[in-house]
């Protein structure tokens, strides 16, 4: 039998246990240990010193880092600020403050941490690192990729220095500097297949894509298991990007081009937009002419903005549609249509909401359900969304039949979940949000399926089978056989439920805006600005010295690409006002200092403008030739402004201009909305509501007496 007590961990063991104030014999026996690979013990040990001196250094360290190690960011960072004036007096110690205050989400913190630890060591590799990593999370690319730089500098040895700056440089889509600095690392580390990789996708990201495809088959086998790894791990980062498809294979060097395009448009950021708009051009082309199959909801989205016509985004969506019918196969057998009226003899109805962590969705969802008619429609509510708030639930369960999340479900498990209520109607409201899943759709839960604000279907029949529009969206001259099956509704198709109000008024020293200003308010998010637009609206700018351009909440690097844009245009960036992260009701106050809202060409605003109109702020809109650029129209036509309504871009241009220099004219026409609100349709919920249940009936008992799906007007309701 072997001694196993003669062994070095257990003489440093009972070295320790011999020695009660044997700070020194623990930490030794601890450092032993990691080095064994077993830290849970070492941290036991490490644990020991730090009782016996709650103030040293290393044994603070020590414990820290092994609670990092082990998952348990919370008891390091607490245990190391015990020490934290300490730690702070060398470079090391705030680096390893830091890096524990990261770990448990103390941002703010950890910062100052590491900009502390680089005041005392400009050349500190960890802080420069790890603050480069940080910067990179918020957005601050020139940052993180001057602090990745200082590290290659500091120690070009380390492959993983270079990998870093490559992401930094991709990150700040400055690719031709990405690929010059990954042709570098990979004449010093040619063996790290990682830098190739990224060399390939750089490669692709800056469209040159004979010289992507060459370097991604200089890969071999293994280069699409790494391209795999490498995208899924972009996707986990990327979960809140607005758009999200399933990958049901890996994309080529264009798609890979295009869909950084997108991320690109989401804050802003056109430099891609024209070869954007040629890559889909081809791709479109090439999939009409060989047949293949693609899923194509993210270009559906983005496209909008783009210089597309709109009968290539209705091809598009045709061959989205193909798409996502061919990854389903439709389960007919088990979908008994029910046919026959529910015991109570009301009408079962089933929306999707789209977003019910949204208090904006959630406020006038809420309020539509209380409208209508409970004796007559039972409304099944479905949450896509993960994790809505309970305040925001609370108000929908008492008007709703049922309310269920379906963001933790499979499309079978959301299918079979939905077929359980037997409805009659199934609407979904998701749009191109990232909790759109038209599969479910596909997949048949009710007779009678809708998808409200999608003008072109791009779904097939079986699985949507109204287009719901109104004489605005879809005038008389539209072609049936472009559009199919429509239901239009008298006034707008656009449901302007919210009731919520401001608690109190704004001033505009609260926005840093002068009270004699001109303030154009633009409330949109960014992935739906176009340069079209945007030029516009400096033209204006320029011909109105007087005027600024109210803007949301963007991010950082929208902000910072907007303000690029303007000074190209020749208008000083400090003409742009980017509203500060507020509640809904602060919002909806300061929205209330807009003179005017300009609206966006390509694809119109819709929460926001509904928002500013009903807080008595007039809009100007552009009309063009697709649901997107005309729902801004059918919203201002329904809150009584229908002259504000342009179907010329120059006539936009120039009623923006005019109504800035002459402020009667604008606060005549501020007095006109004021005195419209009260009976103007859009606001009319109730009668909107009965809009609505008057579209559902007619579907419904059409279905229920076996006839095909036909185009129809719902007429004014009483």
């Amino acid at each position: 039998m072997t001694d196993t007590s003669r062994t070095p961990l257990a003489q440093l063991r009972s070295r320790a246990e011999a020695s009660p104030g044997g700070l020194e014999a623990w930490m030794d026996y601890g450092a032993a240990l990691h080095a064994e690979g077993q830290p849970e013990q070492a941290l036991v040990a490490f644990e020991k010193a730090f009782a016996i001196a709650p103030a040293d250094l290393e044994a603070v360290s020590a414990c820290g880092t092994l609670l990092l190690e082990l998952g348990r960011p919370q008891a390091a960072y607490q245990a190391m600020s015990t020490v934290r004036d300490q730690l702070l007096a060398t470079a090391d110690g705030a680096a390893n403050l830091g890096i524990a205050a990261e770990a448990c989400g103390q941002i703010v913190e950890a910062q100052a941490c590491y900009e502390h630890a680089l005041a005392l060591d400009a050349n500190h590799l960890r802080a420069l690192n790890n603050s480069g990593l940080l910067a990179a999370s918020q957005g601050r690319w020139a940052v993180a990729v001057d602090q990745s730089r200082r590290c290659v500098e500091l120690l070009p040895t380390l492959p993983e220095l270079w990998v870093n700056l490559a992401d930094m440089l991709t990150g700040a889509r400055n690719y031709p500097a990405a690929i010059e600095v990954l042709d570098t690392a990979i004449s010093r580390f040619p063996q790290r297949q990682d830098l190739r990789l990224r060399r390939a996708v750089a490669l692709a990201f800056n469209a040159e894509f004979d010289r992507a495809d060459a370097a991604f088959a200089a890969l071999g086998p293994q280069g699409q298991a790494m391209l795999r790894e490498f995208l899924a791990a972009a996707n986990t980062a990327a979960r809140d990007a607005p758009v999200k498809k399933p990958v049901a294979m890996l994309p080529n060097t264009r798609e890979l081009f295009a869909h950084q395009a997108f991320e690109a448009m989401q804050v802003c950021d056109w430099h891609y937009n024209d070869a954007l708009t040629r890559v889909i051009s081809e791709m479109l082309a090439q999939a009409e002419e060989t047949g293949a199959q693609r899923d194509w909801r993210d270009a559906q989205f983005y496209g909008l903005a783009l210089q597309l016509h709109e009968d290539q985004i209705g091809r598009i969506r045709a061959l989205t549609g193909q798409a996502i019918t061919a990854s389903f196969k439709p389960d007919a057998a088990h979908f008994v249509p029910p046919r026959a009226p529910a015991r109570d003899g009301r009408l079962r109805i089933g929306i999707m909401a789209q977003n019910l962590r949204d208090p904006r969705i959630a406020n006038g969802l809420a309020r539509q359900l209380a409208l209508h008619d409970a004796s007559r429609f039972a409304i099944h509510l479905y949450a896509p969304t993960p994790r809505p708030e309970a305040r925001l639930l609370e108000p929908l369960v008492p008007h709703a039949a049922s309310v269920t999340e379906t963001a933790h479900m499979t499309i079978d498990e959301v299918v079979a979940r939905m077929r359980l209520d037997q409805l009659d109607l199934f609407m979904d409201t998701t749009f191109y949000t990232p909790w759109c899943r038209p599969e479910i759709g596909l997949r048949r839960v009710a007779p009678v399926q809708i998808c409200q604000l999608t003008w072109q279907r791009h779904h097939p029949q079986q699985s949507y089978k109204y287009n719901m529009s109104d004489h605005f969206l879809h005038p008389d001259s539209a072609s049936p056989a472009r559009y199919g099956v429509t239901a239009r509704l008298p006034h707008t198709v656009w449901m302007g439920a919210n009731d919520d109000l401001p608690e109190q008024p704004a001033a505009r020293a609260d926005i840093g805006v002068a009270d004699d200003a001109l303030v154009l308010g633009a409330f949109i998010p960014s992935v739906m600005l176009d340069p079209e637009t945007f030029g516009i609206w400096m033209q204006v700018l320029r011909a109105l010295p007087d005027a600024i351009l109210l803007l949301p909440t963007y991010p950082a690097m929208a902000r910072a690409n907007l303000a690029r844009e303007a000074a190209a245009a020749g208008v000083s960036a400090e003409r742009l006002v980017f509203l500060a992260r507020c509640s809904r009701a602060e919002m909806l106050a300061r929205m209330a200092l807009a003179d005017l809202f300009v609206d966006a060409v390509r694809f119109n605003a819709n929460h926001g403008l509904v928002d500013a109109l009903r807080m008595g702020v007039p809009a100007v809109t552009f009309a063009g030739n697709s649901m997107a650029s005309r729902l801004g129209g059918s919203i201002v036509r329904a809150a009584g402004l229908a002259d504000c309504v342009y179907d010329d871009i120059n006539a936009y241009r120039q009623a923006i201009v005019a109504l800035g220099r002459n402020r009667d004219a604008l606060a005549q026409m501020r007095a006109r909305l004021a005195a419209a609100l009260p009976t103007a349709p859009l606001f009319d919920t109730a009668r909107r509501v009965k809009d609505w249940e008057a579209a559902w009936t007619f579907m419904i008992e059409r279905e229920r007496a076996g006839l095909p799906p036909v185009s129809f007007d719902v007429p004014e309701q009483a």
